[in-house]
């Protein structure tokens, strides 16, 4: 089913109309986002579970902090800068508890296993070899890294909004993607087969049309 378009003129202020009453609306913002969310903290987390508690949270703060909210932009700006701060918090926490943990084994002479490093077996299993390996690619990008590439490519923000969204320079934004989109080429390339060029070809599109609005 089509999912309907971010920021169109009848959903640009969804989240005022909730606020003022109008309980429809919440349920046409949770419709318009619900997925792109889901697939948006999937692809930080590679947790299907994981990735639906996120988005349920997202609306929920949504839905608390609504009387709080005054529009200033794009609703879509908004909502994405209230997702990568709670992934940014989610990603701290589980940072600081694998430290534990890692701590914790060291101590016992046991390996860390940190879960969600990478993608494993059984989720492979459900994706096609192209999306596999890039899928695999993208895992081992680096955390500030993978969160612009995710923000700039998939979800084709402008520079410098995502900028504003991660407070760091358009200068850090760019230098990142670059060596983002460089990662992945190579791994891309060192991979067997020839399928995964059409992904890599794919991220350059929309890396350029994420470029052209930076």
């Amino acid at each position: 089913m089509q999912q309907p378009a971010l920021d169109s003129e009848s959903d640009a202020d969804l989240l005022v109309r909730y606020r003022d009453g109008d309980c429809a609306a919440f349920r046409r913002l949770v419709d318009a986002y619900h997925d792109r969310l889901v697939q948006f903290f999937f692809r930080l987390s590679w947790d299907r579970d994981r990735a639906e508690d996120l988005t349920q949270e997202l609306f929920l703060k949504l839905m608390r902090g609504c009387q709080r909210y005054r529009p200033a932009g794009k609703l879509s700006t908004f909502v994405f800068r209230v997702a990568t701060n709670l992934w940014i918090d989610h990603w701290r926490t589980q940072r600081q508890k694998a430290r534990l943990v890692s701590l914790d084994l060291a101590a016992h002479d046991g390996p860390a296993d940190i879960a969600g490093a990478e993608p494993g077996p059984h989720e492979c299993a459900v994706d096609d070899e192209e999306r596999c390996v890039l899928r695999r690619a993208l895992a081992t990008l680096t955390e500030p890294h993978r969160i612009v590439f995710e923000l700039a490519v998939y979800q084709e923000r402008p520079y410098g909004e995502i900028s504003d969204l991660l407070h760091i320079p358009v200068g850090t934004i760019k230098s990142r993607m670059h060596n983002a989109v460089h990662a992945l080429k190579a791994l891309l390339a060192a991979a067997p087969g020839a399928a995964p060029v059409a992904a890599a070809n794919d991220g350059r599109r929309r890396k350029r049309r994420a470029v052209g609005r930076g």
